[in-house]
C-alpha cells in the first residue's frame, strides 16, 4: 500500500514519467517473447500461404487425402489426412537418410536438381546451407568452417571460410571469406583476404556464428573467447566438427 502511494505522490508530470517508466521496464522485459510470437505468427502465415487448404499445394494434399480414403473424404477432411500421409513419407525418408544410403540419395538428388538450368542456381546454396547449420557433411563443413579476419592492426570480423582453395588475386595468397552482416546473417560480403589475417576459431560452427549476429554480439559462444590457430597450407587446423581438419588447399587460382 505504501508503495502504491509512493508511485502516485508528486506532480502529475512526475507521477506520469514515473508511470510511463514502469511501463517500459515491464514491455522490454517480454519483448522477446512478443517479438518470438510475432515471429512465429509470420512463419506459420508464411507456410499457410503456401500448404494451406485452399492453396495449389494445399489442394494436391487434399487430393492425396481423398485418394487415400476413396473418395469418401470432403474437401477438409482430405487435407487433413494427405498432411498425415506426407508427414508420414518425411518420417520414413528420415528413417532411409539415417541408414549409409544418405550418401547415395545426396549424390542423385543433387546431380538431379543442379543440372536443371534454373532450379540448379537455387538448389545448391540452399543445400549447402542446411547441410552445413545440421552439421552432417564434414567436407561441407570443412569449406564453410567460421574464422576471425584481422583488418588493418586491430580490427577483426567473424565470417565464414568460402572456399578450402587458395586465391591469388594480384597481391600473394589469400583466402576468400564470406563476412555476414548483422542482425540478418543472411547477406555480407565476399572477400579476398590475405593468408596471414584468416584464422580458425576452433569448435566454432555455423550456427554459433549466426546466432552471434542475430543478437548483435549479445550471445557469444563460449569457444570464442578460447583463441584461434593460424591457417597455415599443411599445418593440422581445429574446425567446427571435432577431428576434422581443413582439406589441402589447391594450388592457388588465378583470381
Amino acid at each position: 500500500m505504501k508503495r502504491r502511494m509512493a508511485l502516485l505522490a508528486g506532480t502529475p508530470g512526475t507521477v506520469a514519467k514515473r508511470l510511463t517508466g514502469l511501463f517500459l521496464t515491464g514491455l522490454f522485459f517480454i519483448l522477446p517473447l512478443i517479438l518470438t510470437i510475432v515471429a512465429l505468427a509470420w512463419v506459420l502465415g508464411q507456410l499457410g500461404s503456401v500448404f494451406g487448404p485452399t492453396t495449389f499445394l494445399g489442394g494436391l494434399i487434399a487430393s492425396l487425402g481423398r485418394l487415400v480414403t476413396l473418395g469418401a473424404a470432403g474437401q477438409a477432411a482430405g487435407f487433413w489426412l494427405g498432411l498425415l500421409v506426407v508427414m508420414g513419407a518425411i518420417m520414413a525418408l528420415g528413417v532411409v537418410v539415417q541408414t549409409s544410403a544418405r550418401g547415395f540419395l545426396e549424390r542423385s538428388v543433387d546431380g538431379l536438381l543442379s543440372r536443371l538450368p534454373l532450379v540448379g542456381k537455387l538448389y545448391q546454396p540452399f543445400a549447402q546451407l542446411v547441410r552445413t547449420m545440421g552439421g552432417n557433411s564434414k567436407e561441407e563443413m570443412a569449406s564453410m568452417s567460421v574464422v576471425s579476419v584481422r583488418f588493418g592492426t586491430g580490427a577483426e570480423a567473424l565470417a565464414l571460410l568460402a572456399s578450402p582453395d587458395r586465391f591469388d588475386a594480384g597481391n600473394g595468397p589469400s583466402r576468400l571469406v564470406l563476412i555476414p552482416t548483422a542482425p540478418v546473417p543472411i547477406g555480407g560480403a565476399l572477400l579476398f583476404v590475405p593468408e596471414d589475417n584468416v584464422r580458425l576459431v576452433p569448435g566454432l560452427r555455423f550456427d554459433d556464428l549466426a546466432k552471434f549476429y542475430i543478437t548483435m554480439g549479445t550471445v557469444a559462444p563460449p569457444e570464442l573467447m578460447a583463441g584461434a590457430q593460424a591457417l597455415r597450407p599443411g599445418a593440422p587446423a581445429p574446425n567446427a566438427v571435432a577431428g576434422s581438419s581443413l582439406p589441402p588447399s589447391s594450388a592457388p587460382n588465378e583470381a
